[in-house]
């Protein structure tokens, strides 16, 4: 009889309901848009480096535009910032300056180039020229 009733046992199939397969497409497609949402803005970032916002929003010359770097980086007290004096013109038509990064030395002179910085009128900052 034992034998009869071990005949008899079936292994239901797991089921999902119409509402529970739903739900995970859904969760499928949100992955899979933030995924590809992650990948655009590395593809971004990679284009046009970190960006930054200064406070200063009307950059009207080089000294200013020192000054925003130094601003939005904190004030670094090992880095001098040196803008380049003339205001130059990016391939969208965009002014902008630039601002080089050295290194301070201990007597308070500049070492060696760590970054430059292209600083746009509107306060933006990117460390890569923008095409």
């Amino acid at each position: 009889m034992l034998l009869l009733l071990a005949g008899c046992t079936s292994q239901a199939q797991p089921s999902l309901s119409t509402t529970q397969e739903n739900t995970i497409a859904a969760n499928n497609r949100k992955t899979a848009a933030d995924q590809q949402a992650k990948a655009e803005d590395a593809s971004a970032a990679k284009r046009s480096g970190t960006q930054y916002q200064a406070t200063n929003d009307h950059i009207t010359g080089a000294d200013k535009a020192a000054a925003a770097v130094n601003q939005v980086l904190d004030a670094p007290k090992a880095q001098l910032f040196v803008a380049v004096p003339n205001v130059n013109v990016d391939g969208s038509g965009h002014h902008y300056y630039q601002v080089n990064a050295f290194a301070k030395t201990t007597n308070g002179q500049r070492g060696q180039a760590l970054a430059h910085y292209f600083v746009y009128l509107d306060g933006k900052i990117t460390t890569k020229q923008i095409d």
